[in-house]
């Protein structure tokens, strides 16, 4: 049973016109706005009660800006969502009530006021009687074509409360606002993929790789692990007396020293065996060697017989040029 009841309050939400919700929220958020003005002038009235000393000059322009200020802030909170003319129209509107107000609070001393009923009007309404003719009483007093109210007991004081406290209200509404951008100056964000990086290539690891680093230096980097920075040539220079010199700086390279141990091997060694290569054919050779033996007069290196008939010279380079 409560599962068929949340289910046919929930349809029953879901049915509700948005005009009518939204018709509803803006009641409630004028009748918050209007009790947030009644407070700000119960404050007011009570603060000049206490302050009876008080400039009256000083006093009124505190509470018509006060006023005004309340509103406008007030209206910027609860009335963020609506249009601006619903919001300008409303705020107005509560002002005008809240100075009001403040003057039957004040005996007219603050506010505005005070704002009588037209002498025929007030006659006729104190002869309406609540009725079944209720409905037509009302319809006879032609309330849309003559005057309801007579101004003729405000002053020019109270039209100057009146401005001052609607110049703060619009102040209010104006201040701190935000600019949207127009549509067509707005720009789209843009993706940017990034590029692959290339795979290294098979058969080159053990030789050394040279990279272009951003101050300009070449940089090596070797398959050890060490890597070493080189300067880049620079381009060539003409001197004045048109001859071209090259300009280079070669940045010195800082090894770490190596310490000296005492049982390091000799980079000589000595062995008891004397081995001898044709320089032709690249094969062994010895003294007694069955293909025969040619040694060159000059360096005397060993070379096969039918290497040496071949070439006619020794293969090693040293007279040949």
């Amino acid at each position: 049973m409560a599962m068929r009841t949340a289910t046919m309050n929930s349809m029953g939400s879901m049915d509700t016109p948005p005009t009518v919700r939204e018709s509803d929220s803006l009641f409630r958020k004028l009748v918050l706005l209007l009790l947030l003005i009644g407070a700000a002038v119960l404050w007011i009235v009570i603060w000049f009660q206490q302050e009876a000393n008080f400039p009256l000059l000083p006093s009124t322009f505190f509470a018509d800006a006060s006023v005004g200020l309340i509103a406008g802030f007030g209206a910027r909170i609860f009335l963020r969502n609506q249009d601006g003319f619903v919001r300008y129209f409303f705020t107005i509107l509560i002002t005008a009530v809240g100075m009001y107000l403040m003057g039957a609070l004040t005996n007219w001393v603050l506010g505005i006021g005070p704002i009588l009923w037209e002498q025929k009007f007030a006659e006729q309404l104190q002869e309406i009687k609540f009725d079944r003719d209720f409905f037509n009483q009302i319809g006879s007093l032609g309330i849309g074509s003559r005057v309801l109210f007579d101004f003729s007991a405000m002053d020019w004081a109270d039209s100057v409360h009146l401005a001052i406290s609607l110049v703060m209200t619009v102040l209010s509404l104006q201040a701190w606002r935000r600019t949207s951008t127009p549509a067509a100056t707005m720009v789209e964000p843009v993706e940017i993929t990034p590029m692959p990086a290339p795979a290294p290539q098979a058969g080159r690891s053990g030789r050394s790789r040279r990279t272009a680093s951003p101050n300009g230096r070449a940089r090596v980097q070797r398959s050890g692990g060490s890597t070493r920075l080189r300067e880049s040539p620079q381009p060539r220079a003409h001197s004045n007396n048109g001859a071209r010199s090259s300009v280079r700086t070669m940045e010195p390279v800082v090894r770490p020293k190596k310490k000296r141990s005492s049982r390091s091997k000799a980079k000589i060694q000595f062995a008891l065996v004397e081995e001898h290569r044709c320089p032709y054919c690249l094969d062994p050779v010895s003294r007694n060697d069955p293909r025969g033996v040619k040694e060159c007069e000059v360096c005397h290196t060993l070379h096969h017989a039918d290497c040496w008939a071949i070439t006619g010279v020794c293969q090693v380079p040293h007279l040949n040029t």
